[in-house]
């Protein structure tokens, strides 16, 4: 009885670290890992790919409704910039790409910058992970971050130097969450 208590616990835990701004007059629910812009981290020159996830258990209440709209906080411009949107996959690895966009022309910096997802991407009760790829000539700051505490699924980091899927905290120590948020309505 008490192991099937704590399950419960750590499931209602994890579904309480996606922030759900529910109360736009307009319609549309804002899913978001960050508290607002602080920095941004350094990344050195190549590519990179940051991702937040959201999962299942997230969207449950949200199945029908489309994601029309990704926000980034964008510090500094980097050489190349694609939005792109994976189905799900697993817990540390998204699944099949559905959506790629390059935004590198629409960017202003430093700033949120709000790029629509046209027609829409239909919530279906699977998980979805929301990633902008970067290329950096140099050392830079260019996706911004909160100051943390670190939530789970809000600082996925894709290396090119290792190929790997981790998060910003495995790699660095650090506890932040990307200024990457999810606008479905």
């Amino acid at each position: 009885m008490k192991i099937t208590n704590l399950f419960f616990l750590l499931g209602l835990l994890l579904l309480a670290s996606c922030k759900k701004d529910d109360t736009n007059p307009s319609g549309t629910t804002t899913l978001q890992y960050d508290n607002g812009n602080v920095s941004g981290p350094q990344l050195d020159a190549g590519e990179h790919e940051l991702a937040v996830r959201f999962p299942a258990s997230t969207l449950a209440d949200l199945v029908g409704k489309k994601l029309t709209e990704v926000q980034v906080f964008v510090g500094e411009l980097p050489q190349s910039c694609i939005v792109k949107i994976y189905k799900q996959g697993n817990s540390s690895t998204p699944g099949a790409q559905i959506l790629q966009s390059d935004v590198l022309n629409s960017i202003e910096f430093p700033k949120w910058n709000n790029f629509k997802i046209t027609p829409g991407i239909e919530i279906t009760g699977e998980d979805l992970w929301v990633s902008v790829y970067i290329e950096l000539a140099g050392k830079q700051q260019s996706i911004g971050c909160d100051s943390g505490p670190r939530k789970t699924n809000g600082d996925w980091l894709f290396s090119g130097s290792d190929h790997a899927w981790k998060t910003y905290q495995e790699r660095t120590g650090e506890s932040i969450n990307w200024n990457i948020r999810a606008v479905v309505e």
